[in-house]
């Protein structure tokens, strides 16, 4: 009996140590599971973190206006944004070498010097056909096999623009100096031979020195405006005052003031207008760029006529000096209007340069004027929305477009 209890006792102790065990045992697979759950939520969480990092990356990269290329130690292309896609072509992709994307050696010269030295190497060179400045960086990056290798950015700031401006800083500088220059030496010229001139000299001489000074006070007064007028145009600060006009209107009234100076001229003037169009516009600026274009027609055609057009119908697509078609001003909700010549014409490599400020074509046969004339009113038609364009041929005649919008 008592051998049967002790069998019993030991059954019932290794029951509670198998029960234990089993308890244990689930305490540890129920840890497991947690432990499991947590590293399952921790990789989701990472995954998120790096998608969220790569689309912060894209969003970034492809935000900016500058070419960006990632390049492995192997230097080959992994990432490249939107702008290193136009600029390269169909050759940018990643998985190719950085020689067969950028077709530069120069590049990879770069790539491999920061490799090593990891410090940035600001350089410009031409890609493309236009001026970068290259800077280049290192990085560590994780490769597939937990390594760390070093990995370079590349970013190619496009330099043309600045280039451009400070030409055109520099041009200005050097046009406007000789703008000044002229006026300023005659009406000093003047005052000299005033100065020296006896008391007694003849008063009609007094005169007709004094009126030329006057002339040239006249032109340095007018540069100084249009300077100014060009100058707030350009910045915004003009109001166009858009009022429904009756295109017509405008146009006979502009004749009608330049009447006399074409009949001076010997210039037939005549207008080949659509009654009844109406444009949303600022009457007085399109008046001046109207004005502005029949000036200078009947300043540059010697003999024959110059004639106005206005229409509502779709203007021709004006075929700029390289050869491109401007689509924009297509657009058929706006009205046409032409001044066109039949004077000495535009020489063809001076076609792309007329609308710039100071800008003249014969300064030495050029007959007066600042040179702003058509910069001042390229600036005003497009504040109406508007295009302004010109088709030329020399010794032959020239006419001027423009569009301005319709009522609505």
């Amino acid at each position: 009996m008592e051998l049967t209890w002790i069998v019993i006792a030991a059954l019932a102790g290794l029951c509670v140590i198998l029960a234990l065990r089993v308890r244990a045992l689930n305490a540890q697979m129920l840890a497991a599971g947690m432990v499991e759950r947590e590293m399952r939520v921790a990789q989701a969480q990472l995954r998120r973190q790096a998608a969220h990092a790569l689309a912060s990356r894209d969003a970034i990269t492809n935000t900016t206006i500058d070419p960006i290329l990632f390049v492995d130690a192997g230097h080959i292309v992994t990432y490249h944004n939107n702008a290193a896609q136009r600029l390269f072509g169909g050759a940018c992709a990643p998985g190719r070498s950085l020689i067969e994307v950028t077709r530069c050696y120069e590049l990879d010269v770069i790539v491999d010097e920061v490799l090593k030295d990891a410090y940035e190497l600001p350089r410009e060179l031409r890609l493309g056909g236009r001026q970068f400045r290259v800077r280049a960086g290192a990085f560590r990056s994780e490769n597939g096999g937990g390594q760390l290798s070093r990995e370079a950015v590349l970013l190619l700031y496009d330099v043309g623009e600045l280039q451009r401006l400070g030409r055109a800083r520099r041009d200005f500088v050097a046009n406007i100096s000789h703008e000044l220059r002229t006026p300023l030496a005659t009406i000093r010229l003047l005052v000299d031979t005033l100065r020296q001139m006896p008391p007694q000299a003849d008063e009609t001489q007094h005169g007709r020195l004094l009126n030329q000074i006057s002339d040239q006070l006249d032109s340095l007064t007018q540069l100084a405006q249009e300077m100014y007028d060009l100058s707030l145009i350009e910045s915004g600060r003009v109001p166009m005052r858009m009022v429904p006009t009756d295109m017509a209107e405008l146009v006979d009234s502009v004749i009608l003031r330049l009447a006399p100076q074409a009949e001076r001229a010997g210039l037939t003037l005549t207008s080949h207008v659509q009654r009844g169009v109406v444009g949303l516009v600022d009457p007085d600026q399109i008046r001046r760029v109207l004005s502005n274009l029949l000036h200078n027609a009947i300043k540059f055609t010697p003999r024959g006529s110059v004639t106005v057009w206005l229409s509502d119908a779709t203007p021709p697509q004006p075929t700029q000096p390289n050869g491109e078609l401007d689509d924009a001003a297509s657009e058929a909700d706006h009205i046409t209007l032409a001044v066109q010549d039949t004077g000495v014409g535009i020489p063809a490599d001076a076609l792309p340069r007329i609308f710039e400020r100071f800008y003249k074509v014969d300064r030495v046969r050029g007959q007066g004027g600042t040179g702003l004339g058509l910069s001042i009113a390229k600036h005003i038609v497009e504040a109406h929305g508007g295009r302004l364009w010109v088709e030329s041929r020399e010794g032959v005649g020239t006419t001027f477009y423009f569009t301005v919008p319709h009522e609505r």
